[in-house]
C-alpha cells in the first residue's frame, strides 16, 4: 500500500461516514410521517419499522463502505486519488438514492394494497 491509498482512505471513510449517518438520519425524522400514512396511521408499527429500516440502512451503507476499501485501485497520484475518491463516493451517492427510491416504490405499493384491505373491511 503506498501513501496515496492511506491518504485516501483516510479522506473517504469520514466522508462516507458522515454522508451515511446525515441522509439515514434524514431519512428517519422525515419519514415516519409517510410510514405512518402507510400503516393507516399505526404509530407503534411505523415506529418500529422506521428504526428497522434505519438500522439495516446504516449497516447497509457502513459495510458497504467497509468493503469497498479493499477494491480502491492503486493510486498514484494526486489526479488518480481525487478520481478514486470521486468514483467511490459517487457510486454511494447513487446506491443511497437507488435504495431510497426502491423503498419509497415499495411502501407506496404497500400503502396502496393496505389502504384497498381497510376499504373493504369498513
Amino acid at each position: 500500500m503506498n501513501n496515496y491509498n492511506f491518504i485516501s482512505y483516510l479522506i473517504y471513510l469520514p466522508i462516507t461516514f458522515y454522508i451515511t449517518v446525515i441522509v439515514g438520519w434524514i431519512l428517519y425524522k422525515k419519514g415516519i410521517v409517510f410510514l405512518n400514512d402507510a400503516f393507516n396511521s399505526n404509530v407503534e408499527l411505523a415506529s418500529i419499522l422506521n428504526k428497522f429500516l434505519l438500522l439495516g440502512y446504516y449497516l447497509l451503507n457502513l459495510g458497504y463502505a467497509a468493503v469497498s476499501i479493499h477494491i480502491f485501485s492503486e493510486i498514484n497520484s494526486i489526479t488518480q486519488l481525487i478520481e478514486e475518491l470521486s468514483k467511490r463516493i459517487g457510486m454511494l451517492i447513487i446506491g443511497l438514492a437507488l435504495m431510497h427510491y426502491f423503498n419509497m416504490y415499495t411502501f407506496s405499493h404497500f400503502n396502496k394494497q393496505i389502504q384497498k384491505l381497510y376499504s373493504n373491511n369498513h
